[in-house]
This record gives structure tokens, C-alpha cells and sequence, in this order.
């Protein structure tokens, strides 16, 4: 969702779903936070004073949500994300996690993590949301939905043509 916004122009939501996602789901998008915060402020999309208050509302915020539902899962005070980073950070701890081979990474967890990224890949090509929103256009305006199947417009429109019209 942030990389949807940021391409759609919208940076404060952009910089709200990157401190939602970190203070809440993963520390580690911490570096996508500070990289992709950092292109915002160069570019001048945001200021300093915009991205610190979005910070701290947003970390408030999402903190407020966090803490209180994981407390009554765990049956105590407890933040996950911050326990994770102390863990493997400052006590450096992370081998306690266990340790693979060098290439573990590339070899089992990536392949694994992208077996259903690679069902979607041939959608990629279909350029579905286009297709929604043109459909959506037809319908307010009343034009028919169908198109000149005279008109070469790719293949993948062609072979896909009933299923979206």
C-alpha cells in the first residue's frame, strides 16, 4: 500500500502506512522507512517538520493499537517488535534464532516465500486495473462495454477479451 500511494503522489500516506508497518508488523521495514523517507524529503515532497509529526502521530498511534492487543495475548505488557529489535539488536542475540548455510537464503526461503508470487506473475501482463477502470468509464458514460475486436491491442487483450468485457 505505501509503494501504491507513493506512486500515486499521496507521500503523507506513503510515510503513515511505512511507521504503521514498522512500529506494528516488522522492524525491519525500518530501512525501507528511512529510504524511502529520505527520497521524500529530497524530493521536497515532505518536510522535515511534516515527516516528524507523521512519525510520532502515526508511532502513537500504531502503538496504541499494538500494545494493548498484544498484552491481552501474551497476559502481559509487551510490545513484540520492540522485544524482537532489543533481542537480535542491542543484546545481539539473533544466532539464538539458529544458523543456516550461506546460500539457505537464496536456495530454500526465497523460492518458498515466492511460490505464489510466481502464480501471479502471468496476471502481471493482463493490465487488469486499467481494464477496471475503463469498464467503470463505459458503465457511467453508457457506452457499450464490448470492444472492436477489429482493433489489435495486444495479446493478451485478444485471449483475455471475454473475460473482461
Amino acid at each position: 500500500l505505501a509503494y501504491a500511494e507513493w506512486f500515486y503522489g499521496r507521500p503523507r500516506c506513503t510515510a503513515v502506512f511505512l511507521v504503521f508497518t514498522t512500529a506494528i508488523f516488522r522492524c525491519d521495514v525500518l530501512l525501507l522507512l528511512f529510504t524511502v523517507g529520505l527520497t521524500l524529503l529530497l524530493q521536497r515532497r515532505l518536510n522535515i517538520v511534516e515527516a516528524i509529526s507523521i512519525g510520532i502521530v502515526t508511532g502513537v498511534a500504531s502503538l496504541l493499537v499494538t500494545v494493548p492487543l498484544d498484552t491481552l495475548l501474551w497476559s502481559r505488557l509487551i510490545w513484540p517488535e520492540f522485544e524482537v529489535w532489543w533481542f537480535n539488536t542491542v543484546d545481539n542475540r539473533s544466532g539464538e534464532w539458529g544458523r543456516m548455510v550461506w546460500h539457505w537464503y537464496f536456495s530454500r526461503a526465497l523460492p518458498k516465500g515466492m511460490m505464489t508470487t510466481a502464480l501471479l506473475f502471468p496476471l502481471a501482463f493482463v493490465r487488469l486495473p486499467e481494464r477496471i477502470d475503463l469498464w467503470i468509464t463505459r458503465r457511467r458514460s453508457g457506452q457499450s462495454t464490448r470492444k472492436d475486436p477489429k482493433k489489435h491491442v495486444g495479446f493478451f487483450d485478444l485471449t483475455l477479451l471475454p473475460f473482461f468485457s
